[in-house]
């Protein structure tokens, strides 16, 4: 078969000079076209940014109107007095299509100004209307310089046909190669996937081992309260860091996929930096590691963002430098504002550490998923290799940097820094964050629980009856909006809805109950339970009716947080 290519090889390249010459001139000539369509595109933007400047200090101007009618219509369709021609790229026609939307918008909205309307609107129009054709003016650059490249490279071609048939042979043997580097990556990654599920493996089993080794010592001293307190915290804790682990899957294969989104909501630097110093206080104590947290000039501290997710980044930094610290090392986390205005701050994070450093070639790659530094890491260490390529991921997410300086031996650096929105509320009574939550009483309540799962449906109802309510229990959704439906008004309080059961899930039966002809439908309050606790969860439980929602496992604080927010809503 080759030999076959090799002997037609004169005949396919001498139609392939016909071919080319063909489109080069054809494209030489389109070249003076797309240079006018560059142009007028651009006098769009301009002149339309001049109408409506005019428009909004009261000086009507028709005949530019009737001037940018004829351009927009005739960068669509190439027919005009203009002498331009329809350029054949689909990215600038179907920006165009959207600038000939936009432009009938403006018009509109200029009669409407000149009747006495404000012109606010009409300017936020201006500006959109300016950006669509500021992106068509670089997709017809694009198209152009695309095409000119392409002329060149055919008049280049037509330089001989020995040089075209290197070429040939010369891309051959590169795609050769780069099918085998495609290749060799797939291979290296399905390894480093591999060597990802040996890993996590062993981590998933390290605190389960500690779950069941310590359940069994529990039942060994059921009459020793202090063993038996101290068994439940190591279970408390291995379940901590087990679900740390699943959380870490889950969020790098939502990363992947494209489907992780911020929930930006205002909260409180200062407190969010004290919770961080609290939760490894005792960590560092333990380690004999010197743990600093350092706001000094943090003027600004009520802000808006993701609270979670930077909380998530921060953790997973001062975790690692605590992890990798030898006694007798610090480990610092300095929070500092770098620029502040009315609207923004811009903030950068450093943790820094005395640790054992990173070497310069793995720095190329820490941000990477399943990376560690050496299998030996991973043994002597633990982790996943995920942490840091999710901090990465989040901060990029957030429009922020992340960077790291370190030297083996000497200790390492991470520096993050974000501009984040100031909280316009903060001061004048808006939402604050609350310190740590007290259980609420819910004495005289009656609460219908919907739990299919047996253990869950038990540490539920132990957790609302002894906060003083009367729980009553069905396995499905089916049977909570029975049950509802023939109860008298007011028998129940509010409603625990598990989004996942059988024969009828938590998200319908909430909006099933919302529709029902029944005293209670519309005003009782249904916090959902799921083990999804994504941000897309929590908005398509509202969409269904839900008033709260709720993670699980539960968190206590969540929970007293959640009833006490539900218990007021209903007081008012």
């Amino acid at each position: 078969m080759k030999k076959w290519l090799k002997r037609l090889s004169p005949i396919f390249l001498a139609v392939l000079f016909c071919l080319i010459s063909t489109v080069a001139l054809m494209a030489m000539l389109h070249m003076q076209g797309n240079a006018r369509v560059v142009n007028y595109t651009g006098i769009v933007r301009g002149a339309t940014q001049r109408l409506v400047k005019q428009e909004i200090n009261g000086i009507s101007n028709d005949a530019l109107i009737r001037r940018l009618d004829g351009i927009v219509s005739e960068l669509s369709t190439g027919e005009g007095e203009n002498n331009l021609i329809a350029l054949p790229d689909e990215a600038y026609q179907t920006l165009v299509g959207q600038m000939q939307m936009a432009w009938g918008e403006i018009k509109d909205e200029i009669g409407l100004v000149r009747h006495g309307r404000p012109s606010r609107r009409l300017y936020e129009l201006s500006e959109s209307h300016f950006e669509l054709a500021d992106r068509a003016v670089s997709a017809a650059e694009r198209y152009s310089e695309m095409r000119v490249t392409n002329s060149i490279g055919i008049l280049l071609c037509l330089n001989g046909g020995f040089v075209i048939l290197f070429i040939l042979l010369w891309v051959s043997e590169a795609r050769q190669k780069k099918a085998q580097m495609a290749l060799d990556l797939a291979e290296s990654a399905n390894r480093a996937k591999s060597e990802f599920l040996s890993r996590i493996s062993h981590e998933i089993r390290t605190p389960m081992n500690g779950i069941t080794g310590m359940s069994a010592i529990a039942r060994r001293y059921v009459n020793d309260p202090e063993r038996m307190t101290d068994c439940l915290n190591k279970i408390d804790l291995s379940a901590s860091y087990l679900l740390s682990l699943l959380n870490d899957v889950l969020d790098m294969s939502r990363i992947e996929s494209g489907k992780i989104q911020l929930d930006e909501q205002p909260f409180d630097l200062t407190k969010m930096l004290e919770r961080v110093q609290e939760m490894f206080r005792r960590k560092a104590e333990d380690g004999g590691v010197v743990l600093n947290v350092c706001t000094d000039g943090l003027s600004v501290a009520q802000v808006i963002g993701d609270n979670l997710r930077i909380s998530q980044v921060l953790v997973n930094l001062v975790s690692n430098a605590l992890k990798f610290t030898p006694a007798g090392g610090s480990v610092t986390l300095r929070a500092r504002q770098t620029a502040v205005n009315d609207e923004t701050v811009c903030l950068e994070f450093v943790v820094a550490d005395t640790g054992i450093g990173i070497s310069d070639t793995f720095q190329q790659r820490i941000f990477e998923p399943f990376e560690q530094a050496q299998p030996a890491t991973a043994r002597q260490y633990g982790g996943t290799g995920l942490g840091l390529a999710i901090c990465s991921s989040f901060i990029k997410l957030m429009g922020g940097t992340i960077s790291v300086h370190s030297k083996l031996g000497e200790g390492t650096q991470f520096t993050v820094c974000l501009t984040l929105r100031r909280d316009a509320s903060a001061g004048t009574g808006g939402p604050q964050e609350s310190g740590k939550k007290v259980a609420c009483s819910l004495t005289g309540m009656h609460i219908l629980l919907a739990e299919d799962n047996e253990i869950n449906a038990e540490i539920t109802t132990l957790l609302l009856e002894d906060l003083g309510a009367e729980v009553e229990r069905v396995e499905n959704g089916k049977a909570a909006v029975e049950l509802l439906s023939s109860s008298p008004a007011g028998t129940f309080s509010l409603i625990f809805m598990d989004v996942q059961m059988p024969v009828m899930d938590g998200l319908t039966a909430s909006r099933t109950i919302r529709a029902l002809d029944h005293p209670d439908a519309g005003r009782i309050p249904i916090i959902g339970l799921s083990a999804n606790a994504f941000q897309e969860d929590r908005e398509k439980s509202r969409e269904y009716g839900m008033t709260a929602y709720l993670a699980k496992p539960l968190d206590l604080d969540r929970l007293y947080q959640t009833l006490d927010q539900v218990i007021a809503k209903e007081k008012v």
